[in-house]
């Protein structure tokens, strides 16, 4: 029996530039089915073809073994329920089967190393590593720790840092905060931040910079945002 949505694995086969059009062929033998249901257009969703690195695959199951080892669970089986959770709240794509670490597309398990620094920080899961050392994507992993005012080198409760200094003198409840750039750090770091300049703070970290603030954090935060 026909499932009700397929799956046809094709090739690119020419890619017009100035159109910006991907001319992809795929094989379908199944005349009748395509007459019946009348299919005229297709969801195409390109595969990434590099190849995973060991660090990549490491740093996934070293998330998955502090997860697991804070729920009891087994590595195993929190790996196995972490992916069934990743590809139904995370991906829109429909997958013929579950993927594997050991061969998955690249953007994929960084997209599942992104999700797994999220459900820790999310849920506040204590780690024996910086979570800051297993990111591959330090923005989102930033963003994610404002939203929980977390510190994001060392994970505990963070002040807000402003990469635009606020300056003296300024009444930071009449500013618009909005657009500012900011980091979540811990009263240390943020003492540390002031003593010397951004820069030097961000190479001594490995921080490629601060998050905008958006209205989202804004209100978070309790700080005043623009004008809709």
């Amino acid at each position: 029996m026909k499932p009700p949505v397929e799956v046809v694995k094709g090739r690119i086969v020419e890619y017009d530039e100035r159109a910006g059009e991907l001319v992809i062929r795929a094989p379908y033998p199944d005349w009748a089915t395509m007459l019946k249901r009348e299919y005229r257009t297709c969801l195409v969703q390109p595969v990434d073809s590099r190849p995973l690195s060991d660090k990549q695959r490491r740093a996934c199951y070293a998330l998955i073994g502090e997860i697991a080892d804070y729920t009891g669970e087994g590595k195993d089986r929190t790996k196995e329920r972490m992916k069934l959770k990743f590809l139904a709240e995370d991906t829109k794509a429909i997958g013929e089967q579950i993927f594997s670490l050991s061969n998955a597309p690249m953007s994929l398990v960084c997209g599942f190393q992104r999700f797994l620094v999220r459900f820790i920080v999310d849920w506040d899961l204590p780690t024996r590593f910086p979570l800051l050392d297993m990111v591959d994507d330090i923005p989102d992993y930033i963003y994610a720790c404002l939203i929980a005012k977390k510190c994001c080198i060392t994970g505990r409760p963070a002040q807000l840092h402003h990469v635009d200094r606020v300056g003296l003198g300024r009444d930071r409840t009449d500013i618009v905060h909005e657009g500012m750039e900011v980091l979540p750090l811990s009263p240390e770091m943020h003492q540390e931040a002031h003593t010397m300049t951004d820069q030097e703070f961000f190479d001594k970290y490995h921080l490629p910079g601060g998050i905008e603030l958006d209205k989202t954090l804004s209100r978070i935060w309790r700080l005043k945002s623009k004008k809709e």
